[in-house]
C-alpha cells in the first residue's frame, strides 16, 4: 500500500508542475475514467499515460502515431507498465508486475472530450499468467 501512495504522489507532482498556465487556454492534460486493469482514473499529458485505482497503477509512453487523412481518428502504440495488488479470496491469484503495450484509438466524441479503446498485450513477471491480451476503454476530458 505504501508503494501505491508514493506513486499517487509522483504522478500528481508530475502534472502539477507547469500542467495549468496562464498563458494557454487549454492544457496537455486529459482527465478521465476507464475501464483498464478495473475501473479506475484515466490521466494523460503530452506522450503520457496513467491509470490508478485502489489496486492497480499503469504508466505507458507513446511509442508511435498514426492519423487517418482528416485527423479524425487517431492510433497509437504505447509501451509501459503496470503493478497489480490482488487481496481477494482466490488463492490462485497473487499480486502481479508487468510490461504492457497498449495497441488503441481515439476520437473526438464531443467537444474537449475524447474516447478510447485499446488492446493490451501484457506480460506478468508475478505469476504463472505470462502472456495475456487484455483491454481498455475509457473517457477523457482536456482542461
Amino acid at each position: 500500500m505504501q508503494l501505491k501512495n508514493i506513486i499517487l504522489v509522483a504522478v500528481l507532482y508530475f502534472f502539477s508542475s507547469n500542467v495549468f498556465s496562464a498563458n494557454q487556454s487549454k492544457s496537455s492534460l486529459k482527465l478521465g475514467v476507464a475501464y483498464d486493469l478495473d475501473i479506475g482514473v484515466s490521466a494523460q499529458y503530452k506522450g503520457y499515460s496513467f491509470f490508478v485505482n485502489g489496486d492497480a497503477f499503469a504508466f505507458d509512453v507513446r511509442a508511435q502515431n498514426f492519423y487517418n487523412d482528416n485527423k479524425s481518428l487517431h492510433f497509437y502504440v504505447d509501451l509501459g507498465g503496470f503493478i497489480e495488488n490482488y487481496d481477494g479470496n482466490d488463492t490462485t491469484r497473487d499480486d502481479s508486475a508487468g510490461v504492457r503495450a497498449p495497441i488503441g484509438m481515439t476520437f473526438g466524441i464531443a467537444r474537449d472530450f475524447q474516447a478510447y479503446i485499446q488492446a493490451v498485450p501484457n506480460y506478468d513477471f508475478s505469476n504463472e499468467a505470462g502472456f495475456d491480451v487484455d483491454g481498455a476503454i475509457g473517457i477523457r476530458y482536456r482542461f
